[in-house]
């Protein structure tokens, strides 16, 4: 299991279809109720074991939490624990765990059990018509078990100002229980600059702003002891970073991508050109990972590779120059607003949840044993 983050190799297996993320700090007497709870969904068959990956992610414990994880997840073949060096915050968090989800679908759960494991494919499975699914408290369907005013209270207040201050319509945007689709986490995640408890207001706002579709769903939450919140200085902190999410658009923010252009004096094995934009990017979706994107880009295919490493576009460039030939590589960045520009727009469909491209799919390679090297 991996101690800390660093640079990964590109990975394209397509095995993979639903990653937990777990954030955790100084979990070290609560998450054995959940990680137990979490093994009995895989005994049980509610999980499988070959296509789910578990991600706890220790956020500078200063306990025995990423021991504790260890000692749950260590038969699980796609289960890692990720140390992050010093407390950063909840947002961090999952990002890194985002950051090394694999798996085509994706949620995250808080550590202490105020929602059951067992409640995560009802969730997961709403993202069939949206993009991304939160678990509502205050949703008519809800049950709150152990819920005490004085918290009630406060988190009705700071919703109200998170929605007079973004626009967000949502009522419960602190919900500890969300699952998106990947390709949407990466990228949202990829934009965000929040890495604590307001980070779950940056995420719905940027995602609102992109257009992508989200649903609000019924939960049953229970009041655990132990909150790690400040009931005094968390509130005023999360009220100034909401203030700040606003400062920077979505659409100027940028994201990393690797530019592809045929050379026309080069030809394939056929003896035809690459001159046929549609067929460069039939044979780019066969040689990325599910979790990539291909846009057009001005006659060229750009990959957005959001939360990557530079060596992992590297080594993606490496891989596409020896599969494809004909072709070039570039790494870049470009805004949002310029990949808008181009075509790109979010929308949720029964077998799409990712970008589409002046009016078709984007597609996804589906490699099931083949590595980068």
């Amino acid at each position: 299991m991996k101690d800390d983050i660093t640079d990964m190799p590109v990975d394209t297996s397509t095995g993979i279809e639903l990653t937990i993320i777990i954030p955790a700090y100084n979990e070290e007497t609560r998450l054995p109720a959940m990680l137990g709870r979490l093994l009995e969904g895989f005994s049980s068959g509610l999980f499988d074991y070959l296509s789910t990956q578990v991600l706890v992610v220790d956020d500078g414990s200063r306990d025995n939490t990423a021991n504790v994880a260890r000692s749950y997840l260590h038969d699980l073949p796609w289960a890692d624990v990720i140390r992050l060096p010093a407390n950063r915050g909840k947002g961090a968090a999952v990002r890194a765990g985002v950051t090394r989800a694999r798996g085509k679908r994706l949620v995250f759960m808080d550590a202490d059990m105020a929602f059951d494991p067992f409640a995560i494919p009802e969730l997961i499975a709403r993202l069939d018509h949206c993009d991304i699914a939160i678990s509502s408290r205050t949703h008519p369907q809800s049950k709150n078990i152990g819920t005490f005013a004085g918290r009630t209270i406060a988190g009705k207040a700071f919703n109200l100002l998170v929605r007079k201050m973004t626009g967000i319509d949502f009522l419960d945007t602190q919900c500890g229980f969300k699952a998106f689709d990947t390709k949407a986490a990466k990228t949202l995640f990829c934009l965000s600059t929040v890495d604590r408890f307001s980070f779950d207001v940056e995420i719905l706002w940027i995602a609102k702003e992109l257009g992508m579709v989200i649903e609000e769903a019924p939960v049953t939450w229970r009041h655990i002891n132990g909150s790690h919140i400040s009931a005094i200085t968390d509130p005023l902190s999360m009220l100034l970073d909401t203030y700040r999410i606003r400062s920077q658009p979505p659409q100027s923010r940028g994201l990393p991508i690797i530019v592809i252009r045929h050379i026309e004096s080069q030809k394939d094995t056929t003896g035809d050109k690459l001159a046929d934009i549609t067929e460069l990017q039939k044979s780019i979706t066969s040689a990325i990972r599910t979790t990539d994107i291909t846009v057009d880009y001005a006659g060229e295919v750009a990959i957005i590779m959001p939360l990557t490493s530079a060596s992992e576009r590297r080594a993606m460039e490496k891989s596409l120059s020896n599969r494809i030939p004909g072709i070039t590589c570039s790494e870049s960045w470009a805004t949002v607003g310029e990949l808008l520009d181009k075509g790109m727009e979010w929308k949720a469909t029964s077998d799409n949840h990712g970008i589409v491209l002046n009016g078709r799919s984007a597609e996804i390679g589906e490699i099931a044993t083949n590595h980068l090297q």
